[in-house]
């Protein structure tokens, strides 16, 4: 293995093997999913009548505005029939409604009330803080290298 270090920093990288690499990142992978884990408790205890797949709706719709009942669907990775109830106990707990499309009216949207936009914005500050603790250790160049390298894996 061998080790280089970046100026200015206490960061070591790493060169290793691809299995060692595939590893390496997997174990990161994790510790992330359990820190997003823990953002998701902590918007569920905020909003204590939200299950995760309306949380997950909530943050869907948040971030693409009124949406179909099946794109819902598919980015929750569900049928359509199982969104329906879903969307019913959102709107019922005044986070959603339903309404028209303007183009088909036969098409109906969901989008956030008023009550569903602030719970959006909560989840998002819950996730800005998880940012925040999470790039604390990192310098300026670090947190730059690594939200461009995460960028060119999710894209």
């Amino acid at each position: 293995m061998l080790n280089v270090y970046i100026a200015n920093s206490r960061t070591k990288v790493s060169f290793m093997s691809d299995k060692k690499q595939i590893q390496a990142f997997a174990t990161l992978l994790h510790g992330l999913s359990v820190q997003f884990a823990n953002v998701t408790a902590e918007h569920v205890a905020l909003h204590d009548t939200l299950s995760k797949p309306e949380a997950l709706a909530v943050a869907f719709i948040g971030v693409e505005g009124p949406v179909r009942m099946g794109a819902l669907a598919d980015h929750l990775g569900v049928v359509q029939s199982a969104v329906t109830p879903l969307v019913d106990r959102l709107e019922a707990s005044g986070l959603v409604e339903r309404v028209r499309s303007t183009a088909d009216r036969r098409v109906w949207h969901v989008r956030l009330t008023k009550t569903g936009q602030q719970a959006y914005r909560d989840h998002q500050k819950l996730y800005a803080m998880l940012a925040e603790r999470m790039l604390a250790p990192l310098s300026s160049i670090e947190r730059d290298l690594l939200i461009s390298l995460l960028t060119r894996i999710t894209e």
